[in-house]
Formats: structure tokens, C-alpha cells, sequence
């Protein structure tokens, strides 16, 4: 098959499309992504060995002049599509406003098209094309009565695959100058990270006295490590960044936010978490994404508004000393994951190319 991938925004449209891409790949298809010309996928695209082709579109958000210059940058993009698109066998959308002139410009020239849901609430441009697509996988089943299309299947994020591959070393604590016996505590809030959980943060190391019973790694992101970087100490390793998946790998305790791609690699590895969702995101889709989780016992939930460090300290502490709600929330986290995520969407991409 020849398939476009149009996808882009953030990495968690762009990572998991990146792995779909890497599995169908595998299986002799000829892959091709479209996204925006200034953004994020315009590097990393390119950068992982693939086609990448850029359109010149602007973001729905702000104001009506913006609105405006949006929807006819998009218009554009779908003009152009209708060219780029000949001889194309599937068109995927991975979510953002950059897959909506690109499914609808397939749609019209009667190539099949497919698009994936990462969260749990469904985004803006995917409920747009709901009704137009010829399969649409989702990662929850909280997503399905979202949708009205009858050919929907939950199969999960592509990238749990990718965390279940990855394999246990304990020799990044020892790099990390840690105890290696010591339970650990993951703390990251993606790559750009937050200052005003940063702070919450700092105040909670202010509180410890540095003979507790466990040691902390705290990925700041680029921009708030200089803010940070003088609580590395024995116990609290500072970092800009780390490798989620490896790092949660040999970690007992996650404390994060609830991006797509983060509970992906929760739920395939069965890491225990509490989970504190960003108010800062559209639709507030990360607090679902979370309450997925929560439901289901599988994570525990704080708002950003509700957190203090007196809170968290208590929480991580009162957590770790508790085998049982360890092993509760790792079990309940492995059981919403679909361990053949990959293989089975790359199945029902097949199914589709030959009906």
C-alpha cells in the first residue's frame, strides 16, 4: 500500500503515528506524512527516515480574524491535497486540525481513510470527521459513544507497544549515582514541563530531610531545570529529561501529567501513578485521559487546583509503604492494556486496504 500519515501539533499525535509508521513499514507499505510547515513535526518527521511534505496551515486558536486566516489555509491545504493525494492507497489522520483537509481531500477522491483517537475525549478535528472516515481506532472505550460512525474499534495507543518492549536497567539509577535497592519516584511533566507544579514540587523537596527510605528523579524539561538544578543531592537526582518508558521501567511510583503517550506506556508497563492533569490543554482532555485510569483503580488523580506540597508529600509516602495499593494499581493498569495494540491496528489497516 501506498499510505499517508497526516498527523502533527504535539508529540502526542506525532509519536504514536511515528510507531504505526515504523509497524506498516515492516510490512513492505510505503509511507508518507503530511503535516504543518511550523511545527514540531517538520523535524522529527524527517528525522525518524521518512517523507514528510509540508502544508501551510494556521491554527484554529485565537481570535476571529484568526479563525478566519485558519479556514482558509485550510481550505488551501485541501486544494492541494487533491493533488498531493493521487495514486495514495489510505489516508490515516492521527488527530489535530492538520488531518482534517487531508481525510477530507481522500474522501473525495475516494481513497479509504482511517483515523485514531489518542484520548479519552475526543479532539475537535476527529469529531469533524467522524462521519466521513471508513474506520475509526480509539484508545478508550470512553471514546466510543463519542463517535457516531458504526465501524469503530478500541485497540489502543500504538505507542504501548513501544513500552512493552522496552526491557528492564536497573543501571540507569547506578548512572544516576542511586541506590539501586531504594525505591524511586519518577517525576516529569513532559517536555516542556510547568512552573507551577515545579513549584509544588520544590516546596515538597524543601520538606525532606534526606533519610527517607526512597530517592526522587525529577525530569524538569529544558526550560525549568536552572530553576531546579540546586536540589540534586544523594537522594533527589535534577535532570532536563529522561527516557519515560526505560525510566518508568525501574521506578515504583510515577508522578506525571496525562498525555496520551504517558498513560500508553502506564497502562503497557503497569507503573503505579498518581497522575495530575494539565487545566491548560483543549477540552481538558488530559483530566479524562486521567479519570480513564482512576476509574478503573489503575492511577491515582489530583487536580493541579487541589495539589500542595504538604498533599503530594503525603501521598507519595503513604502510597510507597502500601505493597497492596502498589500492586492494585499496577495490575488494574496492566488490564487496560492491549499488549498486540500494533499488530492489531496494522491487521485492521489491511482489512480495510482489501475490502
Amino acid at each position: 500500500m501506498k499510505i499517508v500519515i497526516a498527523t502533527g501539533g504535539s508529540g502526542g499525535h506525532i509519536y504514536p503515528a511515528l510507531s504505526l509508521a515504523r509497524a506498516l513499514k515492516e510490512r513492505g507499505h510505503e509511507l508518507t506524512f503530511i503535516g504543518s510547515l511550523d511545527r514540531m513535526e517538520k523535524d522529527v518527521v524527517p528525522d525518524a527516515g521518512f517523507k514528510f511534505i509540508g502544508l501551510d496551515i494556521k491554527t484554529t486558536r485565537g481570535g476571529l480574524l484568526q479563525k478566519v486566516k485558519s479556514l482558509i489555509s485550510i481550505y488551501s491545504a485541501y486544494r492541494r491535497c487533491l493533488r498531493l493525494l493521487n495514486g495514495q492507497d489510505l489516508v490515516i489522520g492521527f488527530g489535530n486540525y492538520i488531518s482534517v483537509p487531508v481525510v477530507l481531500a481522500a474522501k473525495k477522491l475516494k481513497i479509504k481513510t482511517m483515523i485514531h483517537e489518542q484520548n479519552s475525549f475526543v479532539g475537535r478535528a476527529n469529531r469533524m470527521l467522524d462521519k466521513k472516515v471508513d474506520l475509526i481506532i480509539v484508545s478508550y472505550e470512553e471514546s466510543l459513544k463519542q463517535f457516531k460512525n458504526p465501524n469503530i474499534v478500541v485497540l489502543g495507543n500504538p505507542q504501548s507497544s513501544v513500552a512493552l518492549s522496552v526491557k528492564e536497567d536497573r543501571s540507569i539509577l547506578r548512572d544516576l549515582g542511586l541506590d539501586l535497592d531504594k525505591k524511586t519516584v519518577l517525576m516529569f511533566l513532559g517536555s516542556l514541563g510547568s512552573e507551577s507544579v515545579q513549584k509544588v514540587f520544590l516546596e515538597y523537596f524543601d520538606m525532606l530531610d534526606g533519610n527517607e527510605d526512597y530517592q526522587i528523579v525529577y525530569a524538569t524539561g529544558d526550560k525549568h531545570y536552572e530553576a531546579a538544578k540546586d536540589y540534586d543531592s544523594k537522594m533527589i537526582k535534577i535532570v532536563k529529561r529522561v527516557d519515560g518508558a526505560k525510566m518508568m521501567k525501574v521506578s515504583d511510583l510515577l508522578i506525571s501529567r496525562a498525555g496520551a503517550t504517558t498513560l500508553a506506556e502506564i497502562t503497557a508497563l503497569g507503573t503505579p501513578s498518581i497522575l495530575i492533569p494539565s487545566p491548560y490543554v483543549p477540552n481538558d482532555h488530559q483530566y479524562y485521559n486521567a479519570m480513564a485510569l482512576a476509574d478503573h483503580d489503575a492511577a491515582i488523580v489530583i487536580k493541579e487546583k487541589d495539589l500542595d506540597a504538604r498533599r503530594l508529600k503525603d501521598m507519595i509516602e503513604k502510597t510507597l509503604v502500601d505493597k497492596n495499593k502498589l500492586d492494585s494499581l499496577h495490575n488494574n493498569a496492566r488490564a487496560l492494556s492491549n499488549d498486540h495494540c500494533l499488530e492489531d491496528i496494522v491487521e485492521r489497516i489491511e482489512e480495510l486496504w482489501k475490502r
